[in-house]
Order: structure tokens, then C-alpha cells, then sequence
């Protein structure tokens, strides 16, 4: 098949992708159902580790930094569940088609099929998480109604992960000690993203490690929205550039090996 012939089947498979919206969508959901579908509790516990993560770095770095109390543990406490969208899951939509390899075998789906569905349930897990969030915040007194403009930047973030998760994904299946190296370049990143810590803070000769960190703005477009801000405009700008680049690179990704991936599993 000639380039453009390949490009065409590319595109064609983010297309059949979403037009198989209803199936990945429910699939999704009955994976989260299943999970606890005898536990007490059930979502609970999905929200349970992020939260006593937030609240626990609350605490400690912000007895550390100091300040208002009502302004660092709504900070930290936010950033810790918006990075769990921005840049946590890296490690989980690495192994988007790793863990996708039974059906993949078994069925003819589009490779972004698998790519959606992974998301879907990572949506499913940040809405529990974000309403954990709120029940902690409204007993401590310290909720705010999210700003407008998380309705534009959720989805940013959302297709972000989408499309980053297609060419990580095929890279992955394809060496599988990538699969292991992104787990520890996400610990990296967490430390190195302002999650916990402000950009103020840091020495102004050091501050381009967060100018020049994207997940440094995915996190701000998700964090201060919650927390009642407009969204900043350079953070917004340099998460649809981050995008941008993630629907090239899928692109490239699908033309060029799209039909190999079910052969490296």
C-alpha cells in the first residue's frame, strides 16, 4: 500500500474508533463495575490511594513551605488528583495495548478502539476521585466551585492522553523494557512538575525546568479550574501544542505501523 494509502488507513482508524463510541464506552464501564462488584465499598477504594497520597503531601510540605493552610492544602491536594490525569497515567496507557492483547488476537477493532476504552476508564476513575476530592474539601471547609473553563480544558487533557497513548503504546509493545522505563520517568516527572511546590518557589534560574516541563501546564489547565481560577492563558496555549504534537506523532504512528502492532504481541 502506497504512503497516502497508509495515511488513509490511519485516519480511518481514529474514525472507526469513535464510531465504536457505545461499544467502548460500556465495555469500559462493566470493567470498572466488575472490579468491585463485591466490595463493600466499591469506588471508594478507587479514590482512596490518590486521596491519602493528596492529603498526606498536603500535611507534611505544607507545614515545609508554610503559608495559608486554606490556600496550600487545596494546592496540593488539587494538583496530586490533577496530576493523576496529567501525568500518572503515563504508566497505565503504556500498557494500552499490552493489556489489550487477548482481544486484539481474537478481533478485528481498530487500534484506537483500544486506545479510547483505556482512556474511558481512566475518565471513570479521575470522576471518582474528583468527588472523593470534593467530600474532603467540603468537610474541611475549603470548596470552591470549579471555574467555567474546566469544561474547555478537560477535554484537552483527555485527548492529550488519548493521543499520546497510541505511538507510547505501540513502542511498548514492540520493546517491552519501555514499559517498565516510563513507571520511572513518571516518578521523575512528579517531582519535577510543581504537584506539590510552587513555581515562585523555585530559583529564577531554575524555573525553566517547569517552563519547559509540559506536564507542568496539563497540570495547571486541570488545577486551577478547580480551584476557581481562569485557566492561564500561556498554560492553555502550551497544552494545545502539546496536543498538536500528540496527533502528528499518532499519526506518524498509525501509518507507519499500524498493521504490525498485532504481530509484536
Amino acid at each position: 500500500m502506497s504512503l497516502a494509502g497508509n495515511f488513509k488507513a490511519a485516519v480511518l482508524d481514529l474514525y472507526r474508533g469513535v464510531r465504536l463510541t457505545p461499544l467502548w464506552w460500556r465495555v469500559s464501564v462493566e470493567q470498572t463495575v466488575t472490579r468491585y462488584r463485591r466490595s463493600l465499598l466499591g469506588p471508594v477504594w478507587m479514590a482512596s490511594t490518590t486521596l491519602a497520597t493528596a492529603f498526606s503531601l498536603a500535611i507534611i510540605y505544607g507545614s515545609i513551605f508554610g503559608g495559608n493552610s486554606k490556600d496550600t492544602l487545596p494546592f496540593i491536594m488539587i494538583g496530586v488528583v490533577a496530576w493523576s490525569l496529567a501525568g500518572g497515567l503515563l504508566p497505565e496507557i503504556a500498557g494500552t495495548f499490552v493489556q489489550a492483547a487477548g482481544v486484539m488476537q481474537v478481533r478485528n477493532l481498530p487500534l484506537s478502539f483500544h486506545a479510547f476504552q483505556q482512556m474511558s476508564r481512566i475518565f471513570i476513575n479521575f470522576l471518582h476521585q474528583i468527588v472523593g476530592l470534593w467530600l474532603v474539601l467540603i468537610v474541611m471547609k475549603l470548596a470552591v466551585v470549579p471555574h467555567w473553563s474546566l469544561l474547555i480544558t478537560l477535554p484537552i487533557l483527555l485527548l492529550a492522553g488519548l493521543f499520546v497513548s497510541i505511538p507510547l503504546g505501540m513502542i511498548s509493545v514492540r520493546y517491552r523494557d519501555v514499559n517498565y522505563m516510563v513507571g520511572f520517568v513518571a516518578q521523575s516527572l512528579f517531582m519535577l512538575t510543581p504537584v506539590f511546590w510552587r513555581r515562585s518557589q523555585v530559583p529564577e534560574t531554575m524555573r525553566w525546568v517547569v517552563d519547559l516541563n509540559p506536564f507542568s501546564h496539563l497540570l495547571e489547565i486541570i488545577r486551577q479550574p478547580l480551584m476557581g481560577h481562569m485557566v492561564p492563558y500561556h498554560d492553555l496555549m502550551a497544552s494545545l501544542a502539546y496536543l498538536g504534537v500528540a496527533v502528528i506523532v499518532t499519526l506518524v504512528s498509525l501509518t507507519f505501523a499500524r498493521t504490525r502492532v498485532v504481530f509484536w504481541l
